[in-house]
């Protein structure tokens, strides 16, 4: 049953300046890249092959999510929270660094991306000294876990997954940010169950200052997150999985695989795509599941305009899964795994129901 918590606990009305922090500064950059001020910069234009966007559109949202979440957390009282966001922010500075200078310059390799994401997860490892989920009875997984250095590299590894999988699926506009905020949604009901006053905080804080990014993202892609804000994303979220279920040994930690559902799926499903077409695993993959509903949609006079704009709300069933289905499963073992099975199953029908991506005129 519900915890008594009192709304104070788990708000902090200091936020809403960040939070309006944020929304100017995504609405300064977004008119300014409409005034073409890149220019300006000598910044080069994107030409990845997964891009759809016929305008050039600013790619720092995601700088603009951290620095307004650095700033609330270094004027904020010292607090349990704070101290779980604090861990976080130190955590990003390898991937904060990389990733900006990819959203502005565009030249930065797959593989130094991923090497800056193993850091941030090794950092990780060397700075949370709180408890961690114990998942000695899984399979496979417990073993690995007795091996030394095993724990590390689960850890690490899946951190890296999840911000990968982040970073696929921010191809259109508002998926990857409504994504995250299910995640969020989902982590805040079991931290209310749980009566954990500090991540309630924590979490509620990180979902207001992502909102005004959203607000300028959706429907017309007038900002993006760019790998910065998606691969931070993602790795905020796994940090906060892991210290949540890390705190609540009651709670079966497969729940924490149901909640990162969307992006470990897309993941593995990018990395299989790709070991059956025999394609190295960092070339640029145009057949994940949003850019084929889109490429569905654009042909249609219809839906021409706003074959993007559909993306993410068709998607929804996708993206919402967790914030659905956790606060109906996360009790009982068995309908956890109901419900990532059931996941998987839709996630494959869609996949294959949907043509095949064409290219680009």
């Amino acid at each position: 049953m519900f915890m008594n918590l009192n709304i104070i606990q788990w708000f902090d009305s200091f936020v809403l300046l960040f939070v309006g922090m944020s929304l100017a500064l995504n609405s300064l950059v977004a008119y300014l890249w409409h005034k073409k001020f890149y220019r300006n910069l000598g910044l080069k234009t994107y030409q990845a092959v997964q891009r759809i966007h016929l305008n050039e559109t600013p790619r720092l949202g995601g700088f603009i999510f951290i620095l307004s979440l650095a700033s609330f957390v270094a004027f904020s009282n010292t607090n349990e929270s704070m101290q779980f966001l604090k861990i976080i922010l130190i955590c990003l500075i390898p991937i904060i660094f990389i990733g900006v200078k990819e959203d502005l310059f565009h030249n930065v390799e797959p593989a130094i991306r991923l090497l800056a994401l193993l850091f941030v997860g090794w950092l990780f490892r060397a700075q949370f000294t709180g408890p961690l989920p114990i998942l000695t009875d899984i399979p496979f997984i417990g073993k690995l876990l007795l091996l030394q250095g095993g724990t590390s590299i689960f850890y690490i590894l899946s951190m890296v997954a999840v911000a990968n999988g982040m970073n696929l699926i921010d191809g259109v506009n508002g998926l990857c940010a409504a994504a995250v905020l299910s995640i969020l949604g989902s982590l805040l009901f079991l931290s209310y169950k749980t009566n954990d006053a500090a991540m309630l905080l924590a979490i509620s804080n990180v979902s207001l200052i992502l909102i005004p990014f959203l607000i300028i993202n959706y429907p017309y892609g007038k900002i993006f997150l760019g790998d910065l804000g998606a691969y931070s994303l993602g790795l905020i979220v796994s940090m906060l999985t892991i210290i949540f279920f890390g705190r609540h040994l009651e709670i079966n930690p497969w729940a924490a695989v149901l909640i990162l559902i969307y992006p470990l799926t897309e993941v593995c499903f990018s990395l299989l795509r790709r070991l059956v077409k025999g394609t190295p695993i960092f070339d640029p993959d145009t057949d994940h599941l949003h850019l084929k509903l889109f490429n569905f949609f654009r042909p249609q006079t219809t839906y021409k305009r706003i074959a993007n704009a559909l993306v993410a709300p068709t998607l929804a069933l996708l993206w919402l899964f967790p914030l659905i289905f956790i606060p109906w499963v996360y009790q009982k073992l068995l309908f956890i795994w109901i419900a990532i099975i059931l996941f998987v199953i839709f996630y494959s029908l869609l996949f294959i129901a949907l043509p095949n991506v064409k290219k680009r005129d």
